[in-house]
Parts: structure tokens; sequence; C-alpha cells
């Protein structure tokens, strides 16, 4: 799968110029038609702000926010399709800031980045369902040429997060393009060269944050009476979607730290997940407020926060563990966790080697039966209520007072012990870095 990304600015204000890339050239206002007819992607994803409204955005007689995206969407396949005779397969419209000929636009300009995130986690999981074969490959083209400031470099961190996802389970490449620059050029008599200035195996990695802060929260610039009042607003609403970040973190916990029992024990269903991102979203625009001024003003009164993005690295690791068969399960066969190392930690050498040592001992003891026994008893000891931290995290959270093991049917059970299952779940939200 060959995906082309890349965040654009105004592309009205584009000249036609002459690229040149892998030896052929073509004149166009952006690099894109010729690394599509060189790189002959099968996905095409273009990433802009909202503020592209801002020429056209007085054809709107009842102005709202939906409206403004649609007309910022509405340019960039217009513009599109009369230069370059295609649309793009997805036009990512994001969160912008700054004030401009007709508009004002107010908000943390982090939104940008979340709302990006989000939809390629969307985007990405989506293709899933069209990856056929387990060891199908993943190209990313990120072409950074007519990004502007903040947004090239917030997406290209957003997209690389996501791929180190994906690295898990796929061999994942990107490849970052950029052409020479324009001005202080005689355009009609030089080529502008397509450079490549990154091309690299991605390498499965994920970073989680624990974190107080809300997935979405008043806007730091506004006045404090009216962040309180949006501030218990959004409590109550969490609390009616049934958010629960301490679920969130100890799924997002063990699968940082390879526990492949916690991993399975915890994991969350995409679908439930997504549709909480979809309400927190349109909670997050139906707060939008538009006021006729001098110029028109958009205001975002909620900004997103650190857990919206433990939300949408929950929602595609669950999308993966799915894809690949997984599923929440509280009485785990050791084949499971066996099948887990296999596909998810492969590339995990020591996490990997670590898991087959564990599932190794526990098949070589002797006296488990039909009967739940904690693990510790099963190697000749007795049962503590405290768990060894360096045990737990040094043997993939097989610590011996941690699970209990069975044997039914030829084949070994595990699950997690009850009563030292809390304990369990703090060692592991408190080992998260905090922000």
């Amino acid at each position: 799968m060959k995906i082309f990304i890349a965040p654009w600015g105004n592309p009205f204000g584009w000249k036609e110029v002459e690229y040149s890339y892998k030896g052929k050239t073509k004149r166009a206002k952006d690099p894109l038609p010729l690394i599509k007819e060189e790189e002959n992607p099968e996905k095409i994803i273009i990433v802009c702000v909202d503020t592209l409204s801002d020429d056209c955005i007085y054809s709107l007689k009842d102005p709202s926010y939906i409206g403004i995206k649609n007309i910022s969407e509405n340019r960039i396949c217009n513009f599109c399709e009369k230069e370059f005779k295609f649309t793009p397969d997805k036009v990512v419209i994001s969160y912008g800031f700054g004030e401009f000929n007709n508009t004002k636009f107010e908000g943390n300009a982090m939104d940008f980045y979340y709302k990006v995130f989000q939809e390629f986690s969307f985007y990405f999981a989506d293709l899933l369902n069209e990856m056929k074969e387990e060891n199908e490959k993943i190209e990313v083209i990120f072409d950074a040429t007519h990004g502007i400031n903040y947004t090239t470099i917030l997406t290209y961190r957003a997209l690389r997060e996501i791929l180190e996802i994906l690295a898990y389970v796929y061999e994942v490449k990107l490849k970052v393009l950029n052409s020479d620059p324009y001005i202080g050029r005689e355009v009609e008599s030089n080529k502008l060269n397509i450079n490549v200035i990154e091309e690299s195996k991605i390498l499965p990695r994920i970073s989680v944050y624990d974190t107080d802060k809300r997935p979405i929260k008043p806007y730091f610039d506004l006045v404090d009476e009216e962040k309180g009042k949006l501030g218990k607003n959004i409590q109550d609403f969490l609390n009616q979607i049934n958010y629960n970040e301490h679920k969130i973190l100890i799924f997002l916990g063990s699968f940082l730290y390879a526990l492949p029992v916690f991993i399975l024990s915890y994991i969350l269903n995409s679908q439930i997940i997504k549709g909480k991102v979809e309400k927190i979203l349109s909670r997050f625009e139906e707060n939008i407020s538009i006021d006729r001024e001098s110029k028109l003003k958009i205001l975002r009164k909620y900004e997103f926060g650190e857990n919206f993005s433990n939300l949408m690295k929950a929602f595609l690791i669950s999308s993966v563990l799915e894809k690949f068969g997984f599923e929440k399960l509280c009485d785990i066969p050791l084949s499971k966790i066996q099948e887990l190392k296999e596909k998810i930690f492969k590339n995990h050498p020591v996490e990997s080697n670590r898991i087959d040592k564990e599932i190794g001992d526990i098949k070589e003891l002797q006296n488990i039966n039909q009967t739940y026994q904690v693990y510790s008893v099963l190697k000749g000891g007795t049962i503590s209520n405290q768990i060894d931290k360096r045990n737990f995290f040094a043997h993939a959270g097989f610590e011996y007072n941690t699970l209990e093991l069975k044997k039914e049917n030829n084949e070994i059970y595990v699950r997690i012990y009850e009563k030292n299952k809390g304990k369990a779940e703090g060692l592991i939200i408190d080992d998260l870095p905090k922000l």
C-alpha cells in the first residue's frame, strides 16, 4: 500500500513551474502531478486548514463551522480537478489560527495536530480492512513542499506517531520530499528539483503519557468565568459518554511495556472508542462560536489535551489487534499469548524473547490442574498480597503473585489474580511518564 500525503497552504497563489524528479520533468503548480506519475500511489491525502475559507467566507448566508470546513474542502477539490484533472482520495481540514482579510480564527495552535492525528487514525484504521495480506508493506510519501510552518511540522509529527504504531505489525517505510525553493529563481529558465530529504524504515514505537488533563478542556485564553462554566459542562459530558481514562492508560501501558496478559485483558473495542471520539469532536465543534464583527470571528472555546491523543492511540492499537484476530479475554489460552507475541511483538526481539521464556516456564509446570491456582503456589511458594515491581516488568507481567493458571482440555489458561489486580494496574499507570 503506497500513500501520498501533503500538507498544503493556499494553492491559489502558487505559480506554475517546472519540477524535476527521478529524471523526469513536468510543469505544474505543485509537485503532486509529477510525483503521482513516478510513484503511482494508491491513495492521495491533502491536509489543509479551515482558514482557507477566508476568501469565500461571505458566500455563506448563515455562517456555521460545518460550512466553513466545506468551503475549505471544496476549494482544494476544485483546485485539484481544475489543475491536475483528479481529486484526492481524502482532504483533511484541520483547525487553524490567525487573522486574515475577512476572518479571524482563535484557538490553541495544537488543535491542528490533534485533529490531524484523529483523521489519520480513522483513515489508516479503515485501510487495514483493505490490506488482505499480513505481510503487506506500507509506504508513505510525504511532500513538505507547500506546507506552511506549523502545519508541516505537526502533520509530520502526527503521521510518524501513527506509522510507528502500524510498524508493530507491518513493514513501514517513509519517504519525505521537498522541492527546491521557488523564491529568488527565474521561473521560466530553472527547474525545481524534488529532493528526497528523508528515506527511512519506521521502527515500532509508542509514547504514552499519564496526565490528569481531560481530552478536551476550556480554551486557555477565555475569561475565568466562562472557563469555569465550560469546564463543568465538559465533565458532565465525559461522564455521560462513560469516558474512562483509567482503563485507557492501563491498556496503553500494557502495550507499551509488552505485557501480553494485560493487553488481552484490557483491550478496548475500537468501534466503542470511535463512537466516544466522534461525540467529543461533535461537542468540540458545537462550541465553536462565530461572531460578526469587523471580520468574522471564529473562536474555538475548547482545546484538546494529551488524553485525546491517548484515546486515539487506544483506538488505533485496538483496530490493529482486532485486524489480527485479538479481542478482550478474561481466561486467556497460553496459545493466544504465543500468537500475540508472534504477530504483534515480532519486531521487538527483547520483548519477544522475554515472553517466550515465560511461556516456556509455564509449559514446564507439572502441577497445573482444572482449578485456577495462583502462580506462586504452583511454584511451591505462598500467596502474597504484594507484587514485586522489578519482577512484574522484567517478566512481562508474569509475576508469581499477579496471575492464576489452570489446565483444561490440554490447554493452559491464564488470568489476572483478582486480589492483586488493582496493585498491578497501579504499577502500570505509575510507571508511565507524567505530564
